[in-house]
């Protein structure tokens, strides 16, 4: 199910060519490392062709390792993950990112885990993203457009419009907020459809304001 560029090609010029905060090679290589983790790491590990332990394997290679304490390298568990994947590149072909619609919470850690390796491949590799014209960042007359090597504010971007205040946080080493989070939310729930956390989240869990619902 990975993706042919020389057919898929025309689909994120269309999708990402007006958008401000990502560039069509930008999206492409988002959507590429998560089929490539869908076809290759994910589905390896899960038939038992692959020998290393799952925090040695893409994505949960990015994530906290206390994360995976609570995974006890469950199968069925891995194989959500992969279908996620799937689906989340499916949809950043078509235009829409986890961030653009209601959603799990694990649809927008997995776009916070692929950003480094995206950033990478499109560096590394420019070959492959040949069919997809390049992007240098440029002001229109009613916005700044960023180019292909603008990672730091394709970060900045998804941050501003996350619905999970908390997106990046299992892979951060070390966060000091993760284990209230992993205690409150269960990697087992992280496929279910509920509110998102919002808005102010993390400064609510970590006592830097007041829980607007605990104030009378």
């Amino acid at each position: 199910m990975s993706i042919a560029l020389s057919e898929s090609a025309a689909d994120f010029e269309t999708s990402w060519s007006d958008c401000s905060y990502l560039t069509p090679r930008q999206a492409y290589a988002i959507a590429s490392v998560l089929l490539l983790w869908a076809d290759g790491e994910l589905q390896e590990w899960g038939r038992g062709a692959v020998d290393e332990p799952l925090h040695a394997v893409p994505p949960f290679a990015y994530f906290d390792r206390r994360v995976l304490f609570y995974i006890n390298e469950s199968r069925a568990w891995v194989e959500s993950v992969r279908d996620r994947c799937y689906a989340i590149a499916d949809e950043i072909q078509r235009g829409t990112l986890p961030f653009d619609r209601d959603g799990a919470y694990i649809d927008e850690l997995l776009v916070a885990a692929s950003l480094a390796e995206a950033e990478s491949q499109l560096n590394d590799m420019p070959e492959l993203y040949d069919e997809i014209a390049p992007r240098e960042a440029f002001m229109t007359d009613d916005d700044y457009k960023i180019g292909d090597n603008d990672w730091e504010s394709v970060s900045d971007a998804f941050d501003d419009r996350c619905r999970w205040d908390d997106w990046e946080v299992p892979i951060f080493a070390n966060h000091p907020l993760l284990p209230s989070i992993l205690a409150a939310r269960h990697p087992y729930t992280w496929f279910d459809l509920v509110p998102p956390s919002g808005r102010g989240y993390l400064q609510r869990l970590g006592g830097l304001t007041a829980d607007p619902e605990s104030v009378e």
